[in-house]
């Protein structure tokens, strides 16, 4: 890639290879992004838009997207962990929860603001960072609507992803619900072990303590008993007292 010399490669997904390269034009490390060679020839397309949307974006919370140059997005190089390796050792605090979703929830009203919803807010597609959570990933974002049943990662759907019915902003509440009860408990919503759509099924684990009512409230199974982003932010507030850093810079991954 013309500009671009290659460092290491960081990750192979089902669709996508990460790599950190050289940015000749900044003179930085950068993080880039394309298919890989047995992907379908649709995930160019759609790694494509998912760059013109990142390019487009700024805010302080949401990954930024340099360019898209050929097949391949070009952002920023985030240093720290992502939140689902954070809390594989250790819950977090209970200020540090409220702040995650504080942050969290900005970046889902900005995206959302801008006519999209994520649709896969999950602890891996989050980055922490000296005190600042990152939502990355914007290849399942989609305007509010109806899609094929089962868009996202399974333990993080909402009920109506599940099913394939309309969705709306409260779907990534419903996400956002799911990360802060892991980040709270080291626990996923759903284990591994549950069946298909286990959120069809029954309700997720009551999370103990001052935040269990706004987590319960994010994961009602009706979209409409769900809080607003606004309402969320307010909710947490209270709980989240200075600014108190939940992750220290270190090493960069992906």
């Amino acid at each position: 890639m013309k500009g671009y010399e290659t460092i290491a490669h960081l990750n192979r997904s089902n669709r996508y290879d990460t790599y950190e390269v050289w940015s000749e034009e900044r003179q930085c490390s950068c993080v880039a992004k394309r298919p890989r060679p047995d992907a379908p020839k649709r995930t160019t397309a759609a790694l494509r838009l998912e760059g013109r949307r990142l390019v487009e974006l700024c805010h302080p919370h949401l990954v930024r997207g340099y360019e898209v140059v050929e097949d391949t997005l070009v952002m920023e190089t985030l240093d720290g962990e992502t939140v689902a390796h954070l809390i594989a050792t250790k819950a977090l605090e209970t200020d540090e929860v409220a702040w995650l979703g504080l942050q969290v929830a900005g970046a889902l009203h900005y995206l959302h603001g801008h006519g999209l919803l994520h649709l896969d807010v999950k602890p891996g597609n989050l980055i922490a960072t000296g005190g600042r959570a990152v939502l990355i990933d914007l290849s399942m974002a989609r305007p509010p609507g109806r899609y094929k049943r089962g868009l996202g990662t399974w333990c993080n759907l909402a009920p109506e992803q599940a099913r394939g019915d309309e969705l709306t902003t409260a779907a990534d509440v419903w996400g956002l619900g799911t990360v802060l009860l892991e980040a709270a408990t080291g626990a996923p919503a759903f284990p591994q072990e549950e069946p298909e759509f286990p959120q069809l099924v029954h309700a997720p684990p009551r999370v103990a303590g001052p935040l269990g009512d706004v987590i319960a409230a994010c994961l009602a199974f009706d979209p409409e008993d769900r809080p607003t982003l606004p309402d969320l932010a307010a909710a947490l507030r209270p709980h989240a007292p200075g600014a108190r850093p939940w992750s220290e810079p270190c090493a960069a991954t992906s």
